[in-house]
């Protein structure tokens, strides 16, 4: 007998719009009142990531079958539960990628989900209990456990190592967790099933039990690879229409049937990993399992919890451009993988790998801020903000335990962002992006000249070398720093009318002040023997400052 039904639960950590007071509400209040939400409000942001790519999943599966009228597509055929029965004919996929379209228009033209989603939802209820003695939600029973794991004898897998706030492991405590010693495993069922959504996203390698093939890796969780990128609107509804793709921009996964892990069994989802098979639709890609997981259906409300976890086979990285929420970069061998976003590198300084278009060369666009040019002749003009979520691993690679969360944002009207052509404004910008990045690297010249006068060659031997290169790096990263903020502000300042010359010349006005700004600050800490500089080369760091000056000025000024 199934229990703690998620769609009537209140389990999904919210922020209201009306009084921005954070309230929890069930997986049919989310779409009934997702307008009313101004976001989801999770205990982490790499959590809320994990959980809206969940809400996406609900909303590609329903609407590739149905319009916001409820009216299944001619195209497609569907069964009493709503779910799709073969393929949509080739002859029909223009005309059915036409609908999907129009029919994102509508949607956003409603300002509301339509009754169809939790219409769906109802169909599929006996398929969304926490615990069940055969569809546990994003588990295995403990029979499908068995059959593929049958030496698991225990659980291995407790609160501490769930909640990611502690991710405390069995041989090393947590220092300055947010929970007493005798709590930390102890979870609600609406807490369990927020972190059991973020693991299967975010897991890292420290457990030991693994089902794969010979020739697989086991996988820490497809979003602890990527570089997330989600399109933030001014409410939960607009966040989740923004980010929902109706027709996916490379043709071979254009009208693929979406397969949510829901609709099968868990056993099914993790045969299908172990069995190599490739995932081609979005809601299956945005609810794909890192992890077997199962454990005691009659656990008690805020009982301690103990999961049995067994790691599943990683999925394509190497030119998987059915992820449309991510950062690509060119590999060595001349494919592209999604890109980790750096802890020490603000958003701005990737700019042209987000918004560029893709050239079949060198830059693959993400789907996701190519989905604003479909978008924005419905969506007006508005202020859009792009944000990045991601994960930094502890650096020991046999376990990459979670560390820390990257989070970064930018924010510009999104008729700016959409501006792709040859002149445009995002062409623009990623060259104003780059040149700023010249200036950086002026900067860095200078430092580098400094540390010579000190005796300190970044490209000698030994200490001299160390703290050379220690200066130079955090020296470096200062002025980038000082760069973030006015950067953001700049650009979120740009109207879609302003005169394209003109807001360039003003950030490199800013730029230059900055830049100046910065150099004199080191020469105003300089010491004497700063000053004297190099007697056998006649130089100093007035005669360094002298130069990044004239460099700088002549950069700007090209």
């Amino acid at each position: 007998m199934g229990r703690y039904n998620l769609l009537d639960e209140k389990w999904i950590e919210v922020i209201s719009l009306a009084d921005g007071n954070q309230t929890e509400v069930s997986l049919l209040e989310v779409f009934s009142d997702a307008a009313n939400i101004k976001c989801l409000a999770g205990e982490m942001k790499t959590q809320n990531f994990a959980l809206l790519r969940f809400l996406i999943a609900i909303i590609q599966t329903v609407f590739s079958r149905l319009d916001c009228s409820g009216e299944p597509y001619s195209y497609i055929r569907l069964d009493q539960r709503l779910a799709q029965i073969g393929e949509v004919e080739e002859d029909d996929r223009e005309d059915y990628a036409y609908e999907l379209r129009d029919n994102w228009k509508k949607i956003w033209e409603l300002r509301h989900f339509p009754d169809i989603i939790c219409i769906y939802l109802e169909k599929w209820r006996d398929h969304f209990n926490l615990y069940d003695d055969k569809y546990p939600f994003y588990q295995l029973t403990e029979e499908e456990m068995h059959h593929i794991k049958p030496d698991i004898i225990k659980p291995n897998f407790c609160g501490k190592n769930l909640n990611r706030l502690i991710s405390e492991s069995g041989n090393k405590t947590a220092l300055f967790s947010p929970l007493e010693e005798d709590c930390k495993d102890i979870m609600t069922s609406g807490e369990l099933f927020r972190w059991l959504i973020m693991l299967q996203g975010y897991m890292g390698l420290q457990d030991k039990a693994e089902y794969k093939g010979e020739n697989q890796k086991a996988s820490r969780g497809w979003l602890y690879d990527i570089g997330g990128l989600y399109l933030r609107g001014d409410n939960l509804f607009e966040t989740l229409m923004m980010n929902y793709i109706p027709v996916h921009p490379e043709e071979r996964y254009q009208c693929r049937p979406e397969r949510p892990c829901w609709e099968i069994t868990g056993l099914d989802n993790v045969s299908r990993l172990r069995n190599g098979e490739p995932i081609d639709n979005l809601s299956q890609l945005y609810t794909n399992w890192s992890r077997a997981v199962s454990m005691d259906m009659n656990r008690g409300e805020d009982a301690p919890v103990a999961l049995k976890v067994v790691k599943l086979p990683k999925i394509l990285h190497e030119d998987n451009f059915l992820e449309p929420m991510t950062v690509w970069k060119k590999n060595k061998d001349g494919h592209y993988i999604p890109m980790m976003h750096s802890p020490d590198k603000a958003m701005w300084r990737s700019f042209g790998l987000i918004t560029l278009r893709s050239d079949g060369k060198d830059q693959h666009q993400p789907a996701i801020t190519g989905h604003l040019d479909d978008i924005r002749g419905v969506c007006g003009s508005r202020w859009i903000s792009i944000c990045a979520v991601s994960m930094r691993d502890d650096g020991k690679p046999a376990s990459q335990c979670l560390a820390d969360e990257i989070i970064d944002e930018l924010s510009a009207n999104d008729l700016v962002i959409a501006d792709t052509s040859d002149r445009g404004w995002i062409v623009r910008i990623s060259d104003t992006v780059q040149i700023t990045k010249e200036v950086a690297y002026i900067y860095q010249r200078f430092l580098e000249n400094v540390s010579k006068i000190r005796g300190q060659d970044p490209k000698g031997k030994g200490q001299a070398k160390a703290k050379a290169k220690k200066f130079i790096d955090s020296e470096s990263e200062r002025f980038y720093q000082k760069l973030n903020e006015p950067f953001y502000g700049w650009l979120a300042g740009i109207h879609p009318e302003d005169a394209k010359n003109d807001k360039v010349a003003e950030w490199y006005s800013t730029l230059e002040r900055l830049a100046l700004q910065q150099a004199d600050s080191i020469v105003d800490m300089a010491t004497t023997r700063d000053f004297i500089g190099s007697k056998k080369e006649d130089f100093n760091i007035i005669n360094a400052n002298e130069i990044f000056r004239h460099q700088v000025l002549k950069k700007l000024e090209g």
